[in-house]
């Protein structure tokens, strides 16, 4: 009999895949320095219209990294990131990491509060922001162990004013910094030379980057990533034929950078790809739709929401897509009704995945080469996966619901100074995802919902994806969320927030009789909401917190 220690999902995967690939002993920033070396020539970075070689990147990444290494930076140190996509982001992204320091990432979109307790958490040495985002970091600078800060602007590298598309208020010029001693302008760091030596790294020891989990399940932790670990996940990424044509893919970074699903994906495996890497300051769909049309990327990487907000574009079919030849979609589960309805708009196949800040990205995987959506998708390569009872700890059978658990080279050593929590979630080098899962004989994933976001009905377990994906068949439901509401009688009942599609009128006790058609009934609604929008994180991703707070 066939157990999840005979990985069965290999004999199912594609030929073309190596099953033994040889993981990188390098650090990070070696990728740069390599395509630097194969392709000096090559567009490394776009951002509206301004063009960066990669022997251009290599040289203002050695440049940075001196600057950085004379303001006292040292291998082991923390540097935080706090930025809108922007050249900046990548040159500070690698320059730290030759300067043998960690990157903190702190969304942009940070309170004074929040940025303050990643800040301190960290323990960062210094900090690279932006202009507009510099006042909320400059009232907590003396509360925190910074020695310093860098400040950029968009309006360095950017060509064009105003803004092609201005999804959100920035300033229609520089605002400039107040002179002071530990305060230095970006640019003005970039005058050393580029002649740089970094430092010797440990991967296997040496942390690369400090990634913050989003907070929705407790207080944010901070997620150590060994250079052992992305070096690792960027080959397997490559090895599962993510790669497609080395020096000639074109990756439009729409996601946030300070989400390790956007630098991982739509930076580091492009730029170690040699590829073109075009930089959105945030998504917009319209400016999205532009950007394919015009420059013909060919990898779009996204959440579910983006797909969603694209094609319910007004004027979609005046915008050319047939360039992309893969849609890789992460962050939350893609249902199906959409990867039809995209696939048949754009003609090429809605790729999904998964993966979590733990395991540094996503590690399940469905195949580019396979037009079929197979959920998840399966384990990549180098990767071990169970299916366990979370309540004894034993393996359930193929087929049967489960808590995931992941082992490989990519998942993290564990949590920044809490090891409590790292002994919680990593045991025996086994990450439990805190993920409802069933697998196939063949090793094929199916998500089935969040282990804490279950809803219990009368003692029924009620997966809120089920319900979710229900509400998507209905042709009036844009978006949808699932979730628990307190209920003296039952425990809990099933809520939806729902928001309807332009025109579409949604009636609650039409969308409950609907849901009677296709669920069982203590799965049905009970309360149907319907709003305008949904509260989202900087990624995408539905906060659902946030709904339970809100009535």
């Amino acid at each position: 009999m066939k157990t999840y220690a005979d990985r069965p999902w290999l004999a199912h995967m594609d030929p073309r895949i190596d099953r033994n690939p040889i993981l990188p002993e390098t650090p990070v920033h070696q990728f740069l320095t390599d395509s630097f070396r194969k392709y000096p020539d090559h567009i490394a970075l776009y951002f509206y219209g301004a063009e960066f070689t990669y022997a251009e990147l290599e040289s203002l990444t050695n440049k940075l990294a001196n600057s950085l290494a004379k303001l006292g930076v040292r291998k082991g140190d923390r540097v935080a990131l706090c930025m809108d996509n922007c050249p900046q982001y990548v040159i500070a992204f690698f320059a730290v990491l030759k300067a043998g320091a960690a990157v903190v990432q702190i969304t942009p979109m940070a309170t004074e509060r929040e940025a303050l307790y990643l800040i301190n958490d960290s323990g960062s040495k210094g900090i690279v922001t932006l202009d507009y985002i510099w006042p909320r970091i400059k009232t907590v600078m003396n509360e925190s162990p910074l020695a310093f800060a860098v400040v950029g602007s968009l309006y360095d590298y950017l060509p064009l004013t105003p803004f092609p598309v201005k999804p959100f208020a920035i300033p229609e010029k520089p605002l400039g910094i107040e002179s002071a001693a530990d305060v230095y302008e970006f640019k003005t760091l970039l005058n050393e030379s580029c002649a740089f030596t970094p430092p010797v790294m440990n991967s296997r020891q040496d942390l690369a980057v400090l990634q913050y989990t989003s907070g929705t399940t407790g207080f944010a932790k901070g997620v150590m990533v060994t250079h052992y670990n992305l070096s690792s996940y960027v080959t397997l990424l490559m090895t599962m034929g993510y790669r497609d044509e080395p020096g000639k893919e074109i990756y439009p970074v729409t996601l946030p950078m300070s989400h390790n699903y956007a630098m991982f994906q739509t930076v580091v495996a492009p730029i170690a790809m040699g590829g073109k890497v075009v930089i959105m300051v945030r998504f917009h769909p319209d400016e999205a739709l532009r950007v394919i049309d015009r420059l013909h990327t060919t990898i779009f990487r996204a959440v579910p929401t983006m797909l969603t907000m694209m094609i319910a574009h007004p004027r979609l079919a005046e915008f050319n897509l047939r360039s992309v030849r893969h849609w890789v979609v992460g962050g939350a589960p893609v249902p199906d009704e959409l990867v039809a309805k995209f696939q048949q708009v754009s003609g090429a196949n809605v790729v999904e995945g998964y993966g979590l800040t733990e395991s540094t990205s996503g590690v399940v995987l469905n195949s580019l080469y396979d037009k079929t959506h197979k959920g998840m998708g399966f384990p990549a390569i180098m990767m071990d996966a169970r299916v366990i009872n979370p309540e004894t700890g034993e393996d359930v059978p193929f087929g049967t619901d489960g808590e995931l658990l992941l082992k490989g080279p990519a998942i993290s050593p564990g949590y920044w100074n809490k090891p409590e929590e790292t002994s919680k979630t990593f045991e025996g080098g086994w990450l439990h995802t805190g993920d409802i899962v069933r697998m196939s004989e063949q090793g094929v994933l199916q998500f089935v919902d969040r282990l804490k976001e279950m809803i219990i009905v009368s003692g029924f377990n009620v997966y809120p994806t089920e319900v979710e994906n229900a509400l998507y068949e209905h042709p009036g439901v844009m978006e949808a969320a699932v979730i628990g509401w307190p209920d003296e009688r039952q425990g809990e009942i099933v809520k939806a927030v729902i928001v309807p599609r332009k025109d579409a009128v949604l009636k609650a006790d039409e969308m409950i009789s609907f849901c009677k058609e296709r669920l069982t009934a203590y799965k049905v609604p009970k309360i149907i909401e319907v709003v305008d929008s949904l509260p989202k994180n900087p990624t995408g991703k539905i906060q659902k917190k946030a709904l339970q707070k809100k009535v």
